[in-house]
């Protein structure tokens, strides 16, 4: 992975939404078209929770998969991302994924 992610790339970085809390993963569903391209990226919050609205990325990752653990998508979890506080890469996920989660996202921007 090069220093400015793109869209489809899988990072960690400090979940906004709990204090103090570990990194968490975090799918880059917008890079380029954003006002700051490079210095910060609309994203998408990854977990293992295998909750109902959830969905699997399973052989949707191009890499850094972890095999001893199953990761989730939860496209109504976003948040804009600084470059600066990106603790490490951990992969890539599929373009046709990537997509997906953006169309599940907007569905819940529309309230559809």
């Amino acid at each position: 992975m090069s220093d400015r992610y793109q869209k489809g790339d899988v990072f960690w970085a400090p979940d906004p939404f709990k204090d103090g809390s570990n990194p968490r993963l975090w799918l880059v569903l917008a890079a380029e078209q954003l006002p700051f391209p490079g210095e910060e990226y609309l994203c998408a919050a990854l977990t293992t929770s295998d909750l109902p609205a959830n969905h699997r990325i399973g052989d949707d990752w191009v890499a850094g998969r972890n095999p001893d653990t199953q990761s989730y998508c939860s496209p109504w979890v976003i948040g804009t991302i600084k470059h600066r506080e990106i603790a490490d890469p951990q992969g890539t996920v599929t373009m046709a994924f990537t997509d997906r989660m953006i169309e599940r996202c907007e569905r819940f921007l529309r309230g559809g």
